[in-house]
């Protein structure tokens, strides 16, 4: 879809609609109340966002409620050195125009009160911008996309697929008390330990495993169980608990991030795991895994890494079993190299699905899934992806869902005490 067909389907939307997706989202929207509140301005601080291909690019400090008046801020690409207040507008833009279907165009966000809280005031996709000016930015942004997209292609990089996933280590004889995983891991490595920031400041309570990258799923996988030996090893007392899932310990929402490179970042790659991956997969959730979204878990949710990858970060730790691993990990490996194929969007096109999604109601999800499912079947042509894949689908389609509350450890065979 072209950014003219992008901008069609977003203007034949409410602004009603519009409001209720940014607001599910964990976007703080004031589009129904038009950025003033008792009719009054109560904003001290607006910004014009400019992005396109995942990235902004030209942010503007507006004057008050005068649109005209905007002095430009100069953006850094050095990510390392960007300021953080860009970073921060950068990246409720982006959210902002993925969440609405579109793949470019103008975020006006303003800041209540709070420093560095801002809300989303207006939405312009960049099919509907006037100004010369800009629209030669936009026209520049997507040739400088094509580019290094051709780049990638040409270069003859192999896809490399890695993954962080996470799980909490707790006392059954302290009625499932969470023991800091930093008592037994440290903060990098293989196995280590992943930070929490809270009013009493930070604590290494969640335990993640790093398992090197690799060109197949196999060799993931091989990877995986490598660091969970390891993990067995270093946490030396057997009578501890290993739980996963999404938020087996209400207030530690746990993460499944895929990590991919040698290939580009897109919002249509973005789209086709959130479709056709993470969908499918959230029918599978316990009921205490929604409640990590939508703060965690939202739609979309990407990292660009130093290397030049990025990580998927909207999965819930799918440690829960070792069936579900793999069949996770090889479907991230179809979808990327054949997402130009997979091309349906009902999260983007059904309003119904995407309310649903954010609410955890997996029995209005189901009925939007067998097409979807019937893609990836159809795809997966290896004997070895099918081996791994086709008992997903299944299951997904079986119904049920995982408990966060079991042990994993006898599930992936390290060593344990009854």
């Amino acid at each position: 879809m072209d950014s003219r067909e992008e901008a069609e389907r977003f203007g034949s939307w409410s602004v009603q609609l519009r409001h209720s997706r940014l607001q599910r989202s964990g976007i703080g929207s004031l589009l129904v109340q038009g950025g003033k509140r008792d009719g009054q301005e109560v904003y001290r601080r607006r910004y014009a966002v400019h992005a396109s291909g995942l990235q902004a690019i030209e942010i503007a400090s507006v004057e008050g409620a005068n649109r005209n008046l905007r002095t430009p801020i100069a953006l850094s690409r050095d990510r390392a050195s960007s300021p953080s207040l860009l970073r921060q507008l950068e990246k409720m833009a982006v959210r902002s125009l993925y969440t609405l279907g579109l793949s470019a165009g103008e975020v006006i966000l303003v800041s209540a009160g709070g420093e560095r809280r801002y809300a989303v005031e207006e939405v312009t996709p960049s099919a509907w911008i006037g100004s010369r000016r800009l629209r030669s930015l936009y026209e520049r942004a997507q040739k400088e996309q094509e580019r290094r997209q051709a780049e990638g292609l040409e270069g003859g990089l192999p896809l490399m697929l890695g993954m962080d996933p996470e799980f909490l280590i707790v006392d059954p004889a302290r009625s499932g008390e969470v023991v800091p995983a930093s008592r037994f891991l440290d903060k990098e490595g293989e196995v280590g330990c992943d930070a929490v920031h809270g009013e009493g400041g930070i604590s290494y309570p969640i335990a993640e495993l790093r398992p090197e990258p690799s060109e197949s799923p196999r060799g993931l996988l091989i990877g995986l169980m490598r660091t969970l030996r390891m993990a067995g090893e270093m946490i030396g007392d057997r009578s501890l608990h290993w739980l996963a899932g999404g938020m087996p310990k209400s207030g530690l929402p746990l993460g499944g991030h895929l990590h991919f490179s040698g290939i580009a970042l897109t919002a249509e790659l973005l789209r086709a795991l959130d479709n056709y991956l993470t969908l499918p997969v959230s029918v599978l959730e316990a009921p205490s895994s929604q409640k990590r979204r939508p703060k965690y878990g939202y739609l979309g949710d990407f990292r660009r890494q130093p290397h030049g990858g990025f990580e998927y970060r909207t999965l819930p730790s799918f440690l829960v079993s070792p069936m579900l691993t793999k069949g996770i990990v090889y479907t991230a490996h179809l979808i990327a190299t054949n997402h130009a194929e997979l091309t349906r969007r009902p999260l983007d096109e059904e309003e119904r699905l995407h309310r649903a999604y954010y609410a955890g109601q997996r029995d209005v999800i189901r009925e939007y899934l067998e097409p979807l499912l019937a893609d990836l079947q159809s795809l997966a042509e290896e004997k070895e992806a099918q081996k791994h894949i086709l008992p997903l689908l299944n299951r997904i389609r079986q119904g049920g869902t995982w408990n966060e509350s079991r042990d994993i450890r006898p599930l992936w065979n390290i060593p344990f005490r009854p």
